[in-house]
């Protein structure tokens, strides 16, 4: 069999594709992104709790007793 190439020809050395990310990779990016968003989500938590402890307790009133 003879591979004959020209300029003309656009010829894929592998066909099936270019490869995928080695697994060790794709964990690491897998963490990296688990991470990333814990860490949005302890912000948004952060955030949340600050705005509901800023907000002063209500005073009672002189009148009502508190048992």
């Amino acid at each position: 069999m003879c591979l004959s190439c020209t300029e003309d020809d656009d010829t894929q050395v592998n066909p099936e594709g270019p490869r995928g990310q080695h697994p060790s990779q794709m964990m690491a990016k897998q963490i990296t992104d688990k991470r990333i968003q814990s860490m949005r989500n302890l912000r948004k938590e952060k955030r949340r709790l600050s705005k509901q402890f800023a907000r002063p307790n209500p005073t009672p009133e002189p009148g009502i007793l508190w048992s």
